[in-house]
């Protein structure tokens, strides 16, 4: 008995219609994906129950990606994770936000000509981590390398290898690079067919 569900099989994987799914990919059966054919998957990543991927809008997905249990990616105008990137428990991605001023309508229930908002591709570059809770808005890139704390806010862009925290996210620390070395050893060991 398999108290906590379980992944699709590669079989079941291939037959939902992904624009393309790689090697190694597991996905709880307890995730709801919405709109897979504007999904791309990349090798060796993992989506954990109750997470949420709206696409929408383009959603692209790199090898070696982690996306914890209770995420939420939506993806109306596009999101893209580098490989190597790690999202925690209850991270939330926004490609579109709607307007809080009471000028506009709120909603996909309302005519799209009465709502504002604002909305933007999110990107996360390699290696970039976001930290449990933390919630990125409409248009942000995080750098390749950067990290964010738990329960931050990403309301603009963020330099590439810094570590970041905080409401609104400031930069608190320069991040290593080597994550760079170690990602060479992942490459060498796949080209020497060995797992990863």
């Amino acid at each position: 008995m398999n108290l906590g569900g379980g992944y699709y099989s590669e079989d079941e994987l291939h037959a939902a219609g992904f624009r393309h799914v790689g090697k190694n990919v597991k996905i709880h059966n307890r995730a709801s994906l919405y709109v897979v054919e504007n999904m791309s998957i990349g090798d060796n990543v993992r989506i954990d129950d109750f997470t949420v991927i709206i696409a929408s809008g383009s959603v692209e997905i790199g090898s070696f990606v982690e996306i914890c249990t209770h995420c939420f990616l939506g993806g109306t105008f596009g999101i893209t994770i580098a490989d190597f990137c790690t999202l925690a428990p209850g991270v939330k991605l926004f490609s579109a936000s709607d307007d809080y001023s009471g000028n506009m309508l709120t909603n996909p229930t309302t005519p799209a000509d009465l709502r504002g908002g604002t909305h933007g591709k999110v990107t996360l570059e390699k290696h970039v981590i976001i930290g449990a809770g933390s919630i990125v808005l409409p248009g942000c890139t995080v750098g390749i390398g950067s990290s964010i704390g738990a329960l931050s806010l990403v309301k603009s862009s963020l330099a590439p290898w810094g570590i970041y925290a905080g409401i609104p996210v400031g930069r608190k620390a320069q991040r290593s690079k080597k994550v760079l070395e170690l990602e060479t050893i992942v490459a060498q060991r796949r080209l020497d067919g060995q797992k990863p």
